[in-house]
């Protein structure tokens, strides 16, 4: 038998087995095990108990049997209160046994206590406009003119806009730095592809100028030993080009893409960024649903889940780092993350609003009684050959119908760009 407590997140279970019933585990644990004993003069699986006993110890069963107890105990609770679903293995502690008194111990486990739904439908939810503009339209036409722009190498100072080709070494305190330096880089001005004011510094040099250029590395730079350091680069500019852009005309539509003329390529362009607006404001709708149900749904995540999900994160992320030899500390610094700590905070929080989002849903799913057709189900699943593969496509389904209920049922409030 058993006495549970609950307060929290926490559960607490005060199991009591006497000696008669620790007596029929022991059997049914004998049983389920005999097979992987070899005992002299027995074919394997068929020795007795006692004789198991007596060669291996009276205790040759007490670990398993003890697991047996705690399983069953668990499956009883989970069958009576499900929602009592442990977030993270059970813990358990030994109290005392006796073989005329049997067994005396707790499992202790965390779950995620019951929450009240915040209102999740008939709610306000703003999303961006996805109103084609005349200026999306040449912002697109403009990168097909750079990506058929021409350079002319010019004798004249560079101006904005124009490409600078460069040799340049960095210092730092007078001594140059590793990563500092660069032969024959061509460097668009303007473009802010370097750090600080560097390109405005060249504006105004001539080809075969050398130029000291002072900028200061930004704080949030990515290499955290740079980070807010003064640096001087000397820059020896070897050639300046001048840019020129198409003419945006019939004969360039014809020969740049597979439309004959600029009315035509217009058309497709409106309509192509047209396309893309209204699957953005789609994704953004249900992105803002979601976080709407986060921040507004009061629900108590215990922090060994939180705990257990990051630190599974980092052990694959360190294992998947190792055939490159680099540590997840270098990574973060490569990829211009900030630093170790935290990159760790910003996954917790992360994981934290996944966590709550599955938990909201699935409530969501319970409360509205989303199911997938059974003839939908059947069409989907029928290629797939575990039931992993099946339980995770209905899932997905699910989650996709839900996404549905809620935009449906939600009111989408278009608002400008700029807000």
């Amino acid at each position: 038998m058993y006495n549970l407590k609950k307060e929290g997140t926490k559960v607490e279970v005060e199991l009591s087995i006497d000696n008669n019933e620790w007596e029929d585990g022991v059997q049914k644990t004998y049983e389920a095990n005999k097979g992987k004993f070899n005992i002299t003069g027995f074919r394997k699986g068929h020795a007795p108990r006692k004789v198991i006993e007596k060669t291996y110890g009276d205790n040759v069963f007490f670990e398993d049997t003890v697991e047996y107890f705690v399983n069953k105990t668990m499956n009883e609770i989970l069958e009576k209160e499900p929602e009592l679903e442990p977030v993270a293995m059970p813990n358990t502690q030994f109290e005392s046994f006796t073989v005329s008194d049997g067994l005396k111990m707790k499992i202790m486990f965390e779950i995620v206590p019951d929450f009240k739904l915040c209102k999740y439908t008939g709610v306000d939810i703003k999303v961006h406009t996805d109103e084609v503009t005349d200026h999306d339209v040449e912002h697109y036409i403009h990168h097909l003119l750079e990506d058929n722009a021409t350079f002319e190498v010019v004798d004249r100072a560079i101006k904005n806009g124009d490409v600078a080709v460069i040799d340049f070494i960095g210092f730092i305190d007078n001594k140059e730095f590793a990563g500092g330096a660069a032969n024959d880089y061509s460097l668009e001005i303007g473009s802010h592809s370097f750090i600080d004011n560097f390109e405005e510094q060249l504006i105004g040099h001539k080809t075969g100028e050398v130029v000291d250029v002072n900028v200061t590395f930004p704080s949030n730079y990515g290499a955290e030993e740079f980070r807010d350091k003064k640096a001087t680069f000397k820059v020896t500019i070897k050639e300046v080009k001048e840019k020129s852009l198409p003419t945006f005309d019939d004969k360039f539509v014809a020969n740049a893409t597979e439309f004959e003329t600029v009315d035509e390529y217009r058309k497709h362009v409106t309509a192509h960024i047209q396309d893309m607006k209204r699957s953005d404001q789609d994704s953004e709708y249900e992105y803002n649903i979601r976080h709407y149900l986060i921040d507004n749904t009061e629900i108590q995540i215990p922090e060994i889940m939180i705990a257990n999900f990051v630190d599974y994160e980092i052990r694959n992320m360190r294992d998947a780092l190792k055939p490159y030899n680099l540590s997840l500390e270098e990574y973060i610094q490569q990829t211009g993350g900030t630093n170790f700590d935290d990159y760790v905070n910003s996954m917790k929080e992360r994981t934290l609003n996944n966590i709550k989002a599955r938990y909201i849903y699935r409530k969501i799913i319970e409360k509205e009684n989303i199911v997938v057709p059974e003839d939908e189900l059947a069409a989907a699943t029928k290629d797939l050959k575990t039931h992993e593969e099946k339980v995770q496509k209905e899932n997905e389904l699910v989650l996709t119908l839900t996404n549905k209920f809620l935009k449906e049922h939600n009111n989408k409030v278009v608002v400008p760009e700029e807000e």
